[in-house]
């Protein structure tokens, strides 16, 4: 692989609202550095019973809620994280593997409580502990305390976090769920009903989407012209010879029945080539219930499908799997800011 994947979110602030951005990004030049995560502490009611009848729209617009229900509780939360990266050569097969151990939380910025963003204290490395990083912890976070405005200061907080990630650069993918959902984005989409499925013991109901039509909100290779509420912003790299990709988002949700929590998500990013749809960009995200009673991630796993021009063809071809897997989910007493973790406050495996 010659290239580095970035996966970043951008703050946007639009006549005093916090904006979110999913942006996904692959150059083959060096790139910066992945900017901050804002997340919207908008209260929201908890999981309802099952409406009667359910229809499509009653099913996305609870579903929409429960995602806003996910968002203020996972601030609170403590978790394990295993990163694995693979990279893959023209056989198709693995050729670089690294395992990347991190405590992880939510960090609230100390100069605007709006802006949050995930915070990676690295423990391990290819199995290898990487020393003190209870101290490295406080000593970082003694210094995040200087940065002059909220951005730098969060922007710190990912730089330090993805240090040992050397082919991908990955933030905000735990923040947000199902951003398809938002009732902005919702009217580009084309969802239809399944039917009930079961995963995991729970029977969901399975609904596919497709983009229908452009979208100020649904962005690919284009610099964005709205600022004012959550949009998905996707830069991939392309040959020169692709001059009208026609992109196309798509995916498949798993919400719960009774509670219409989002138990999965399938989501693809395609683009035409010879007149086919071609997944260029595939996401995959299972929550789970811990002990508490939220929804949180459990495995999120991201694949990265690079196009080649060789001999007059299009060649699509395996480039990156990214995998997230989240384990020990606790409750904290505090919110994290810059100034209150001390090297007894990380958390540390058990």
């Amino acid at each position: 692989m010659n290239g580095k994947l970035i996966f970043i979110a951008i703050l946007a602030i639009f006549i005093s609202s916090i904006a979110f951005a999913q942006k996904t990004v692959t150059k083959k030049t060096p790139t910066p550095k992945p900017t901050p995560t804002p997340m919207m502490m908008t209260a929201t009611p908890a999981p309802t019973p099952s409406p009667t009848p359910v229809t499509l729209d009653i099913i996305l617009t609870e579903a929409e809620q429960q995602a806003l229900n996910y968002r203020r509780a996972f601030n609170s939360l403590l978790a394990e994280e295993t990163k694995t990266f693979e990279e893959f050569g023209k056989d198709g097969e693995a050729k670089r593997r690294r395992t990347v151990e991190s405590n992880f939380l939510v960090y609230q910025s100390t100069k605007n409580e709006n802006l949050v963003v995930e915070y990676r204290n690295v423990v391990k490395v290819d199995g290898k502990a990487v020393g003190d990083s209870g101290k490295r912890a406080e000593e970082f976070f003694e210094n995040v305390l200087k940065s002059a405005t909220a951005e730098k200061e969060l922007e710190k907080v990912l730089e330090e976090s993805t240090r040992y990630d050397k082919t991908l650069d990955i933030s905000g993918f735990t923040l947000w769920q199902s951003p398809v959902l938002a009732a902005h984005i919702r009217p580009a989409l084309d969802f239809r009903l399944s039917g009930q499925e079961t995963f995991n013991g729970r029977k969901v109901y399975a609904v596919t989407y497709q983009q229908k039509a452009k979208s100020p909100y649904i962005l690919f290779n284009e610099r964005p012209t709205r600022f004012d509420k959550l949009y998905i912003n996707y830069e991939i790299e392309l040959p020169k010879q692709i001059k009208e990709p026609n992109p196309i988002l798509r995916g498949k949700l798993w919400i719960d029945a009774e509670t219409f929590e989002i138990l999965r998500e399938e989501r693809e990013q395609t683009i035409q080539i010879d007149n086919n749809p071609t997944v260029v960009f595939r996401t995959e995200f299972e929550y789970q219930k811990n002990e508490s009673g939220f929804v949180t991630p459990k495995k999120i796993t991201l694949t990265y499908y690079e196009v080649r021009r060789k001999d007059e063809q299009f060649m699509i071809v395996k480039d990156t799997v990214a995998t997230f897997e989240y384990t020990k989910f606790t409750k904290s007493d505090v919110e994290v800011k810059s100034g209150d973790v001390k090297s007894s406050d990380t958390p540390k495996p058990n």
